[in-house]
């Protein structure tokens, strides 16, 4: 019968692990096998266990390793920084409903009390102090904040929406009513904000992990030019004549000329990877600047305006459109100086929560730029 040898290495029985790219093998191989045999261990003339190990240099596995745990702690900080952005959208969403539900109460207060202001008018129009024409411009104002209040309903349903999203529930969940947002002056020194978004901001941290993790590939990558050392050691099991074993070791020699360009041009590419790295970094470190500046500018605006709103328009407007209410009981002033004071109020309280709520979403967004926790 017509036979030739067979000979399988690394067969479907080797198994491989892995450790900072060092290889251990474990293998069988198959000699003398006939082609018609099915069952090589009993047919064939030798079967050879074997186990391998391949050595690498001093030094390599431990910069192999460093690169390793470079890349794992930037891939932390990516979560992180979905994290803390997905932190600072839950924050702004909440500011969002805060200024609107706050919003729909005072369109609730005006609609009260242009209704006690229509009372009035009718009751003047009545005896013939006022004309039909004040009656229905206080009408009609009333039919402008129903409209408000509409729209103002559907930018609550967006905002709850959204925050349903946030939390993973179905959009039509009720939340009900957030609690109130007491805004102070943030104290925070731009310096001071600058170090922390340097020192913490994950994405630069990101970077510093990546800068570092190139930097170890350099480092490997010229270690690649040392020798390796092989290690094989082998069980042979001999259908005639006694088993035996074998060992052996050798040296991986990376001499040959055509191989030295890869190594250099393998140098050469991670060195350009650290330079690029390092250029991202910087660009990065100039953008976080921008970011967190931008913010704590747009905030100091909103408290400024906040400020000048609890301390002197909303008092006094508050006051006036009292003063000019009761001057217009007592028929000395017209009804459009009331209607006139009237609308600045309810302006300027729908302003007052507008700033309130924008303050509160610049203050998540500086926290999100600086990457660390305001306490706001």
């Amino acid at each position: 019968m017509p036979r030739f040898y067979l000979r399988i290495l690394n067969s479907s029985l080797q198994g491989h692990w892995r450790v900072a790219q060092q290889h251990v093998s474990i293998g069988v191989e198959f000699y003398a096998t006939p082609i018609t045999s099915l069952n090589p261990l009993k047919d064939g003339m030798e079967t050879d266990y074997f186990v391998q190990q391949m050595i690498p240099f001093f030094g390599k596995r431990s910069l192999m390793a460093k690169a390793a745990t470079a890349k794992t702690r930037m891939v932390e900080q990516s979560a992180t920084t979905t994290e803390r952005n997905l932190i600072a959208i839950v924050k702004k969403t909440y500011a969002m409903l805060y200024s609107v539900q706050r919003r729909l109460d005072v369109n609730v207060e005006n609609q009260r009390l242009l209704n006690q202001i229509i009372e009035s008018t009718r009751a003047k129009y009545s005896v013939g102090s006022n004309t039909q024409g004040d009656v229905l411009k206080a009408q009609v104002e009333l039919a402008k904040l129903k409209n408000e209040q509409t729209t103002l309903d559907q930018e609550l349903a967006n905002a709850e929406a959204m925050m349903n999203a946030l939390r993973a529930v179905p959009s039509h969940t009720q939340i009900g009513r957030v609690i109130d947002l007491i805004p102070k002056q943030f104290q925070g020194t731009l310096s001071d904000l600058y170090a922390s978004a340097l020192d913490y901001r994950p994405e630069v941290r990101g970077m510093g992990y990546e800068i570092e993790m190139n930097k170890a590939d350099v480092a490997a990558s010229q270690r690649e030019r040392y020798p390796d050392i092989m290690v094989r050691g082998m069980y042979k099991s001999m259908m005639v004549g006694t088993d035996q074993w074998s060992a052996m070791i050798g040296i991986n020699v990376p001499l040959a000329p055509w191989a030295s360009a890869k190594y250099s041009k393998k140098i050469e590419e991670n060195t350009l990877n650290v330079l690029a790295s390092e250029q991202s970094l910087r660009d990065m470190q100039n953008m976080v600047q921008f970011e967190v500046r931008d913010a704590w500018s747009r905030i100091q605006s909103k408290w400024e305006q906040i400020d000048r709103y609890q301390r002197t328009i909303l008092p006094q407007t508050d006051q006036a459109l009292q003063s000019t209410l009761a001057a217009y009981q007592t028929d000395k002033v017209d009804f459009l100086s009331l209607l006139d004071s009237y609308r600045m109020l309810q302006m300027f309280k729908m302003e007052y929560y507008m700033a309130v709520g924008e303050y509160f979403a610049g203050l998540a967004e500086l926290e999100r730029a600086t990457g660390t926790d305001l306490k706001f």
